[in-house]
Parts: C-alpha cells; sequence; structure tokens
C-alpha cells in the first residue's frame, strides 16, 4: 500500500510540474507573439517611412535641461557608429546619413558607406550622465 501512495503521490509532482512547464510555454508564446506584433509594426514604418509628423514628442523631465532635444538625440547616435548592424563594403565607411526622432522612446536612423544601405529603429533612453542609451529594436539590411 504504501509503495501504491508514493507512487501516487510521485505522479502529482509529475503533474504540476508539467502544468508548470506548460503555463510558462504558454506564457513565453505570448510573448513572442506581442514582440513579433512590435517588430512587425516596426518593419511596415521602416518600409513605408510613415511618421508621426506633426506631432509634438513629449520627452519628459529627462530633457528639461537640453533646448533641442531632437537634434541632441540625433547628434548623440551619429557619433555612435558602432550601433550600424552593417559592414561598409569596398573599402566604403558606414555612416549615419538620416536619424529621425519618432517617439519619446524610438528613433529611425538610415546609414550606408556609399554602396549599400541599411535602416534600423532604435529605442534610446537618456542616462544620468547626459549620455544616451540606444538598443536596436528592428533593422532592414540588404539581402
Amino acid at each position: 500500500m504504501t509503495l501504491v501512495c508514493s507512487g501516487f503521490y510521485g505522479c502529482k509532482q509529475d503533474d504540476r510540474q508539467l502544468e508548470i512547464s506548460r503555463n510558462q510555454a504558454d506564457s513565453l508564446s505570448r510573448e513572442l507573439v506581442q514582440q513579433r506584433e512590435v517588430n512587425d509594426s516596426l518593419r511596415h514604418l521602416i518600409e513605408k517611412n510613415e511618421l508621426a509628423a506633426g506631432y509634438p514628442i513629449f520627452f519628459g523631465r529627462k530633457f528639461d535641461t537640453i533646448s533641442k532635444p531632437e537634434e541632441y538625440i540625433s547628434n548623440a547616435l551619429k557619433q555612435q557608429k558602432d550601433k550600424i548592424p552593417l559592414d561598409g563594403v569596398l573599402g566604403g565607411t558606414m555612416e549615419f546619413r538620416l536619424v529621425q526622432v519618432l517617439t519619446e522612446d524610438w528613433v529611425l536612423a538610415i546609414y550606408d558607406d556609399g554602396h549599400i544601405q541599411g535602416k534600423s529603429i532604435y529605442e534610446y533612453e537618456l542616462q544620468n550622465d547626459g549620455s544616451i542609451r540606444f538598443s536596436e529594436v528592428v533593422s532592414q539590411l540588404p539581402d
């Protein structure tokens, strides 16, 4: 009888672990779907160049001491060429050609080396020391 009970208890434990694993997998699947939707939306912005033109961007208190936040952000990214996810070809050097602030969180950048071109959307955040941290969100690169 003890063997049957311990076997039954072990089965219940296995069932609980299986249920926890299923819940974690479901949660990760939902998160993946949400990330794909964000990426698809951002890719659409890049491809169509449909920007929120005409609407002012609210940068928040962090940017209160910066007189021209959009210019500040644009110049900060142009100085970080290592953020370009594409290497130059035929001796060319990748440069940011156009940087446009889309929202208080994202910036669109177009870059090329005179031979090939790419586009990326970066998430940005003003750091306490005045620098801006950029993270690549999505890119459209040549094949």
